[in-house]
């Protein structure tokens, strides 16, 4: 499975580039909490709750002078296994490198209570320029599933070879940002996730490839003291694909996800 999170690092990172709505605790300290509830938790394009609701929540600490940060995000989720909470903390810098460019480096260690076998760990990094991001993402602690172990005990007897899933995956994405009258921002962004796996993703005929692509566009806007959003998400991975990686409970398809975030 693809487990992999950027809300707790963009949190982090808007925490610093508004201050305003977070709880200043000393003069170099703040506080930014934000609880965010959204119609699907899609991550890469697919769906981590089976296409249900979720709460997300994250709190991030950031020294203001040097832009370190720490923080926890949870959420639920739903794989179609034991497991139903997302825990990751997060620590790492966001800081401007001049009036139009700025970056973000972020490690991450990702836990799911009662599926330790989905834990990893996963390095963010960020690079901005006037409305544009290219970010990358960078995990070698990638577990092999415990169904894909079987699977490979059992098919060895009949000459079918399954081979473990790699530790390492690599994740690029762009994204801008336009301003819109009356404070609405549109946002697109281009993913494109590199598994190593070449087991990866099976389509109808047989075949395997081991990458995908996502793509979003979204609006968002600040009303009422929370911003509402609402985003297009679609995926490259035909409905086999996504199946045979992440099993019944595999959502890549195209959707409409809605959310509304209060920051505190």
């Amino acid at each position: 499975m693809n487990k992999l999170v950027f809300v707790a690092a963009g949190l982090a990172c808007a925490s610093v580039s508004l201050p305003g709505q977070a709880f200043d605790l000393t003069p170099e300290l703040m506080l930014n909490i934000d609880a965010t509830a959204a119609s699907d938790y899609r991550v890469g394009g697919f769906s981590l709750t089976q296409g249900n609701p979720a709460l997300l929540t994250a709190a991030t600490l950031v020294h203001k002078p040097s832009g370190v940060f720490a923080g926890v995000f949870t959420t639920n989720v739903d794989f179609g296994t034991t497991t139903r909470r997302e825990f990751d903390y997060y620590a790492g810098i966001a800081r401007p490198l001049s009036q139009n460019t700025r970056f973000s480096l972020a490690y991450v260690a990702y836990d799911y209570p009662k599926d330790s076998w989905v834990n990893f760990r996963e390095w963010i990094g960020t690079f901005g320029f006037y409305g544009a991001t290219l970010g990358v993402k960078y995990s070698d602690s990638l577990q092999n599933p415990p169904a894909r172990a079987a699977l490979a005990e059992e098919l060895a007897p009949y000459g079918v070879v399954i081979k473990p899933r790699p530790k390492e995956r690599l994740i690029t994405w762009l994204e801008y940002n336009v301003p819109l009258p009356y404070q609405t921002l549109l946002n697109v962004r281009y993913g494109y996730t590199d598994t190593h796996d070449e087991q990866a993703y099976q389509s109808g005929d047989g075949s395997f490839r081991s990458t995908y692509r996502d793509w979003g566009v979204s609006i968002s806007k600040p009303w009422l003291g929370v911003l509402w959003k609402a985003a297009y998400i679609d995926t490259d991975l035909s409905k086999a694909e996504c199946y045979s990686a992440f099993g019944s409970a595999g959502d890549c398809s195209a959707t409409v996800v809605a959310s509304v975030t209060k920051s505190f």
